[in-house]
């Protein structure tokens, strides 16, 4: 069986739905995972790099029928509608965000995990008419990753300044997110004695906003009698 890093283990359990698209798919190692355990029927697996997609290949050779390897650029080698979910994880936000743009095809969920830009990322698919599902933010090697799971809308979803920073799911029982917290606000901070100007003023907003975090998981915390223990 394949082993999985932390981060993809993590994108693997939000997955649902019979088809995905898993572009940027390197090795294949998610779609190989998905398919071997029956959590999907079949695979889209595209990658820019053609030497990356044929490890991909070869990883997913023993499925037959239940996948099929494209080579593009994002999505634009995709002409098939009957994908469920597709997945984007390991680039950043600026060129997620032009691949969805440019996509071909229309796609109901979406599972994103930006190597940087999340923000951004979030704000353009809520203002593309994707509600957020699910939002955690992990811990996998020494990095941390926020995982995100979209879903089309029929309205806009509001969502304020601090649930577009720190979700709701990552308040409970999730262990990362405290490391998370601490990390972000020593990290700020230091910036914040480095700096002067506008961009001091912003930093400083968010510290506020993760000192509220922090505030808000202690509560939680301390109503459930839980410590945060899920990642």
């Amino acid at each position: 069986m394949n082993s999985l890093s932390k981060r993809l283990k993590a994108i693997a359990s939000l997955v649902d739905g019979k088809c995905i698209a898993d572009v940027g798919c390197d090795h294949g190692k998610l779609a190989d995972y998905l398919l071997e355990n029956n959590i999907i029927e079949y695979a889209y697996v595209s990658d820019i790099s053609e030497s990356s997609l044929n490890k991909a290949i070869k990883l997913l050779s023993k499925y037959n029928n239940r996948y099929m390897a494209i080579c593009c650029d994002g999505l634009s080698g995709y002409k098939d509608n009957n994908i469920d979910t597709c997945i984007i994880s390991g680039m950043g936000g600026d060129e997620i965000n032009k691949i969805i743009s440019s996509s071909p095809i229309k796609i109901k969920n979406f599972i994103l995990s930006p190597q940087h830009n999340e923000i951004m990322v979030k704000k353009s698919m809520l203002n593309s008419g994707y509600s957020i599902v699910y939002d955690i933010i992990i811990k996998d090697k020494h990095k941390f990753y926020n995982i995100v799971k979209y879903t089309q809308s029929d309205s806009l979803q509001n969502v304020d300044e601090f649930d577009l920073y720190f979700g709701k799911d990552n308040f409970i029982n999730n262990k990362d997110f405290v490391e998370y917290l601490d990390y972000e606000t020593q990290k700020i901070s230091n910036i914040v004695n480095q700096i002067s100007g506008e961009n001091k003023q912003e930093l400083k907003k968010y510290l506020e906003l993760l000192k509220l975090a922090k505030g808000r998981l202690d509560n939680y915390e301390k109503n459930v009698g839980v410590s945060s223990t899920r990642y």
